[in-house]
């Protein structure tokens, strides 16, 4: 199982998975469902610039393209980032510095806007028609978290001398157990 499978990371905000394939998406869109709208890209690492810069060079690109991250600076390779300077200055990504914490819905139940809380400062608000969410990925246990065997820091407790975990005929060997002394590489 090694550290777990990894899965995208979600955005944790009360109800708004209800509007995931909809408006909310964890995997790009097709260029022609974002033409003509105003397209969210959430994250700060080499996908979420890459998402935005192939969005806004797009054919048919959005209405409107903003970058959001939590502060003014991505980890991406130097020209990425020097094509992302570039489309910013030229005014075809905009950046909106926040944590998205909640959203508002019209009546029929439509992602309207989402809210920004700031590090200073009251929360703001963020009017998109569609977000695409690009945060990295995060392993994930799946099944075995589930098992009911000892956890630590999210691996299997195991006797180091016999790599058996505290359920007779279960063993763990590498990365998935956890014993004292083992250093997490």
């Amino acid at each position: 199982a090694g550290i777990g499978a990894f899965q995208r990371r979600r955005l944790r905000i009360r109800g708004i998975d209800a509007l995931e394939g909809t408006q909310l998406h964890y995997h790009a869109p097709d260029d022609t469902a974002v033409a003509g709208r105003h397209l969210v890209v959430a994250g700060g690492g080499e996908e979420a610039v890459a998402s935005a810069l192939h969005y806004a060079q797009s054919a048919t690109p959005p209405s409107r393209l903003t970058l959001l991250h939590r502060r003014d600076g991505f980890e991406a390779e130097a020209d990425p980032l020097a094509a992302l300077q570039a489309l910013r200055d030229a005014g075809r990504i905009q950046l909106a510095i926040g944590q998205p914490t909640g959203f508002q819905a019209d009546a029929d139940g439509r992602l309207t806007q989402l809210v920004l809380s700031q590090a200073e400062g009251p929360d703001q608000l963020l009017p998109l028609d569609l977000l695409l969410v690009r945060q990295g990925l995060s392993p994930r246990l799946g099944a075995i978290a589930d098992w009911g065997l000892a956890l630590a820091r999210k691996q299997l407790v195991v006797d180091p001398a016999t790599c058996a975990t505290a359920q007779a005929g279960i063993y763990a060997v590498g990365d998935i157990n956890h014993y004292p002394g083992k250093k997490k590489l």
